[in-house]
């Protein structure tokens, strides 16, 4: 009966994980799986821009990107939903055997019911969610040899052997098992580290085995200390708490956890607390490092919750406030589901639809601008094979759509350091209409231009003779190179 009840709080997470895909990266991922399956290779270099067509780009993401075309392939984009809360689903099973080993109870359903929705805004909806599967599963295997010797820590290279493959954020982990080993080997039980202590070599040496050797590892650093100025286009760059994501609910969260932790006096272990504490900080420069918070500060607030819960009064748990609140809190969780399930049935209905809820998620987020459907169909139609220089975002939307478009940016190219700059600044200064950015456009020969209609490159060509207006909407304008 219990192995049922806790089967069916799953498939609600599950459910509670079906959300509509928002990665503003999604189409560019989805055209590499279809490049990997079609060509049965790996892409080295850039394939998708006709600005920077062979600079030699490390897809770190590749195993995850075929997993994304098939499941795309077999159910569009209910396939690759699936896909990803699946991911989501097995991660916070494995944040929850991680907090049992830490509480030695079982958890409140309540407990899991609140983190999947943090977990979704850290991790879902995205190729980051493979991240956070391998660092919950790197330590939870580090845990149960820690507590209950087992041989199933002996694994955690060939986690790497995949983490590499699936995601960039492998280079977080070899970070983790480092401070895990160091931490316990100073701390705690210094003969049973150097036991397993063969687990780190055998672990960097894991990542190697992947097709661009030590290239991934290039890419991995640049990708984790590179900002560039770049956050003005991208929320991953942007500290934790900033007003444009919910990010600060974490971070809130995560302080609030720990204080309490602190003053009811909760055994912590002191890898758990460095851990904790190095991400919170990190997580405060760059959102990037938001998968470690999460990941340790879970079992913190189990274990927190867990002593709260014996200092306070029976009486007042089954008080009539507390008790509709948790009703109240219950439901709002099932409305969010149910919310789900509609919201994918419309937005997946076709391309209009799913551009139309695009546009209502990006008006709280003024960093990234309603994408413009309509323009992406007349380009489209009228203007296909065309040097196009559109939104940063909007030309990731547009390759779900047009496979074969070739494009001034995209939003894989903050990543493309060209003469030790991010070619996003390339772009800005283009779109921004700065200094010098009439011979970016010459240079490149870019014959359309795509973008929102507040935009000044917008109103800088609108004054050019040498370009045309052939399209406009309340959201963009399309001009052409005369």
């Amino acid at each position: 009966m219990q192995i049922a009840r806790k089967a069916l709080l799953f498939i609600f997470i599950f459910l509670l994980s079906l959300q509509i895909i928002t990665d503003t990266d999604f189409g560019w991922h989805l055209r590499v799986g279809e490049n990997i399956i079609n060509t049965k290779s790996i892409p080295k270099t850039d394939i998708f821009s006709f600005t920077n067509p062979n600079y030699p780009y490390v897809y770190h993401s590749w195993g995850t990107e075929v997993l994304i075309y098939l499941s795309y392939r077999i159910l569009g984009f209910k396939g690759v939903t699936i896909l990803y809360a699946g991911a989501l689903t097995i991660s916070i099973f494995i944040l929850y055997k991680i907090s049992v080993l830490f509480t030695k109870k079982p958890l409140n359903p309540l407990f899991l019911f609140g983190l999947a929705p943090i977990a979704y805004s850290v991790a879902g909806g995205r190729t980051r969610v493979f991240g956070l599967l391998f660092l919950c599963l790197l330590y939870y295997l580090f845990l149960k040899y820690k507590h209950n010797n087992s041989k199933l820590v002996y694994y955690i290279p060939g986690i790497f052997f995949l983490w590499v493959n699936f995601h960039g954020s492998f280079i977080l982990g070899i970070f983790t098992l480092f401070i895990l080993l160091a931490v316990d080997f100073f701390f705690s039980n210094k003969e049973k580290v150097q036991k397993i202590s063969f687990v780190l070599p055998l672990s960097i040496l894991a990542t190697l085995v992947n097709p661009y050797f030590l290239n991934s590892w290039r890419q991995a650093i640049a990708m984790t200390i590179n900002s560039y100025g770049i956050n003005k286009i991208n929320l991953d760059w942007q500290p934790l708490i900033n007003p444009n994501n919910s990010g600060w609910i974490l971070a809130i969260l995560a302080a609030s956890f720990f204080a309490a932790a602190f003053m009811f006096k909760a055994k912590i272990d002191s890898s758990s607390k460095i851990l904790f504490l190095l991400s919170l900080a990190l997580s405060l420069i760059s959102s990037r490092f938001s998968i470690l918070l999460l990941v340790f500060f879970t079992p913190i607030a189990a274990q927190t919750v867990s002593i709260i819960k014996t200092k306070v009064k029976r009486e007042i748990l089954n008080a009539l406030p507390v008790k509709a609140s948790i009703t109240a809190f219950t439901a709002i969780i099932m409305l969010l589901v149910l919310i789900n399930l509609i919201g994918i049935s419309y937005a997946y209905k076709s391309p209009k639809s799913y551009s139309e809820y695009l546009k209502l998620q990006s008006q709280n987020l003024e960093i990234y601008p309603p994408w413009g459907y309509r323009g992406s169909e007349f380009i489209k139609m009228n203007l296909n094979g065309k040097r196009v220089l559109t939104e940063a975002n909007w030309g990731n939307f547009m390759l779900i759509y047009q496979k074969d478009l070739k494009l001034f940016y995209y939003g894989a190219m903050d990543n493309f350091i060209i003469n030790g700059k991010s070619f996003a600044l390339t772009y800005l200064k283009v779109v921004h209409a700065q200094k010098g950015f009439e011979n970016e456009l010459e240079k490149y020969n870019v014959e359309v231009v795509f973008l929102p209609n507040n935009y000044p490159l917008i109103k800088k060509l609108e004054e050019n003779p040498r370009w045309q207006k052939v399209y406009k909407d309340e959201y963009a304008e399309i001009l052409t190179k005369i």
